[in-house]
């Protein structure tokens, strides 16, 4: 019979409270008058030059949400894909109620796979972030067939999300990792199962006091475990429909968004 482990990692993270001036100069009327057409036919080709610009830029950008996944018509056997927009809803400050945002993962790292950017990305968090946030790796204990992971994932919030004019809540999102499968996440070897594997994940800083608007696109990063070498699971998250209000949030509305790892 299959142990079951009550996973009760916790990231033990080490706190360390570590004049110009000038007459005028007569100018030959001949002079002036090439000069005045000269800037007017610059001013002409620049005005043709910049449409072209703007288009060229809007062509280049990478948060076209028109086929987007509705989140709610997810399912741990029907995740969103790698790299694909999902339709979800996030909480405003501003009028407390739910709106539309758009999330998609963009990558996950194993330790194993890439030992050098998991790191980094620790020690980029630790750089940005207040000692509350510090995470020494040297105090996380795992077992032997864990390891640490990152979760990369993108937020787009649409211009007419409500905030305040100076900024809104930072848009990042709560993930954990659940078993296509159900149930917990089955060990190396096979012979038990961790059980709460998966909902230790810690959000980590990018870059510090960041100011976030509606109408861009913002980069987020997410430190989470798993067994090594299992990609049986997809990334989950809950959310509400477009306009709930927050006293109206409840298991009735709640939905969950799946996300494939892959």
């Amino acid at each position: 019979m299959k142990k079951i482990l009550v996973f009760m990692l916790t990231m033990m993270m080490s706190f360390s409270l570590t004049a110009c001036g000038g007459g005028e100069e007569q100018t030959d009327p001949v002079e002036t008058e090439d000069s005045s057409a000269e800037e007017e036919e610059a001013a002409e080709e620049e005005e043709t030059e910049e449409p072209e610009k703007k288009e060229e830029e809007a062509d280049t950008g990478d948060t076209d949400v028109s086929s987007a996944i509705e989140g709610s018509s997810t399912s741990e056997t029907e995740a969103v894909p790698l790299g694909q927009w999902a339709k979800v809803a996030d909480y405003a400050t501003e009028d407390d109620a739910y709106h539309t945002v758009y999330v998609r993962v963009t990558k996950v790292t194993t330790s194993e796979a890439d030992e050098a950017y998991v790191q980094s990305s620790i020690e980029t968090n630790n750089t940005n972030s207040s000692e509350y946030g510090q995470i020494n790796t040297a105090d996380i204990e795992l077992p032997d067939d864990v390891e640490l992971c990152v979760l990369d994932y993108e937020v787009f919030v649409p211009e007419e999300f409500p905030a305040p004019e100076y900024g809104m809540v930072a848009p990042e999102m709560d993930f954990s990792e659940t078993n296509i499968d159900g149930g917990g996440i089955p060990s190396a070897d096979g012979a038990s199962t961790y059980i709460g594997l998966g909902t230790n994940n810690t959000g980590l800083m990018m870059e510090p006091d960041k100011t976030y608007e509606p109408g861009n696109t913002y980069s987020f990063r997410t430190l989470f475990t798993m067994v090594k070498g299992y990609e049986d699971y997809v990334f989950e998250m809950m959310s509400y429909p477009d306009g709930t209000l927050s006293d109206q949030t409840s298991g009735d509305n709640l939905y969950y968004v799946y996300f494939a790892n892959k």
